[in-house]
């Protein structure tokens, strides 16, 4: 069920005290996270009549998402470690707003059929592996495999988003794949998938959101997604102490069977969010750099001031190092 439970903050009261005219605001989503239980809850439902009107597309991985957003079909995105390096790689102008930390390392894995003879990371050498290029798995999946010593040379990559891989991965059209939750849960509920690496003992990674530069730029939209941060931020607060509705929101938002929820909401647990800082950079930085001498990005990145920015009204409500 849909709560409509109004923000109380005050730094939400002081940008939306005069509305000027209304604006559209469009948030890309995925299948987890904290946009897609803002969703779920419609806390933004209610802000229509203040001027602001937020509107939802959904995305299966933060590659496309960040292409939308280039393309000005979105405003505002939460994705992995990876998209955003990939997006600037190509010449997108976004710039990271906010970012969030990954408490547990097993939402991310490499998976392999139940009847697989694959053991060890050793053992994929040479075989086909799924993955969605420039996503998150992207990044593990190079770490992962240089942990064992091997290299993305040293497999066979097949680029795949989730929905496609997932009939690849129970056909046998790939001998592993790299994944995230929701998806790495429904595929080993439902194939009886079994992890071959997961984050243990690697980077755990993190959630950044991201903007249009446009979207700085423009006064109206601006504070409009000041007000979506602060939002985020309350939700993660309300998530934290409401795991039962949580998952009873989700599952009725986004069709997710009680099953799959009932393990990968604990895993996000506790929900944060706070500002982009400086240091954020260190290792996106090492993300880029690694990827360009891999010879997967097309050019080098450079992480700086000019590739995001700190919110005033968002830091003064939700600052946390």
């Amino acid at each position: 069920m849909k709560t409509t439970r109004f923000l109380s903050l005050l730094t939400v009261t002081a940008l939306l005290a005069s509305p000027a005219q209304a604006v559209t605001f469009t948030i890309g989503y995925q299948k987890g996270g904290l946009p897609a239980l803002l969703k779920a809850r419609g806390t933004l439902d209610a802000v229509k009549a203040q001027g602001i009107d937020f509107t939802w597309t959904l995305f299966t991985a933060g590659p496309p998402l960040l292409e939308a957003a280039n393309a000005g079909a979105v405003d505002f995105g939460a994705v992995g470690d990876a998209p955003g390096v990939f997006a600037l790689a190509g010449g997108a102008d976004l710039k990271y707003v906010a970012t969030s930390e990954t408490r547990v390392p097993t939402t991310e894995a490499i998976i392999v059929p139940a009847g697989s003879s694959l053991k060890t990371l050793a053992n994929l050498k040479g075989k086909k592996i799924g993955v969605a290029r420039g996503s998150s798995a992207h990044y593990f999946l190079y770490r992962a495999l240089k942990s064992a010593g091997l290299t993305l040379d040293d497999v066979q990559l097949v680029p795949l988003l989730p929905p496609d891989a997932r009939p690849a991965f129970e056909t046998g059209a790939i001998d592993a794949w790299a994944i995230w939750d929701p998806f790495l849960t429904t595929a080993l509920q439902g194939s009886g998938a079994r992890v071959l690496k997961d984050h243990s003992g690697l980077y755990l990674g993190k959630s950044f959101y991201l903007a249009p530069s446009r979207v700085l730029a423009d006064a109206q939209k601006k504070k409009a997604l000041q007000y979506l941060l602060d939002a985020l931020a309350d939700t993660a607060a309300w998530a934290n102490t409401h795991q039962r509705e949580v998952i009873d929101e989700l599952h009725t938002d986004l069709g997710l069977p009680v099953s799959v929820l009932n393990v990968t909401v604990p895993k996000g647990l506790p929900y944060n969010i706070r500002p982009f800082l400086p240091s954020d950079t260190a290792n996106l930085q090492g993300l880029a750099d690694a990827f360009f001498e891999a010879g997967v990005l097309p050019k080098a990145v450079k992480l700086d001031a000019t590739t995001y920015q700190t919110l005033p009204s968002f830091l003064a409500a939700r600052v946390q190092k």
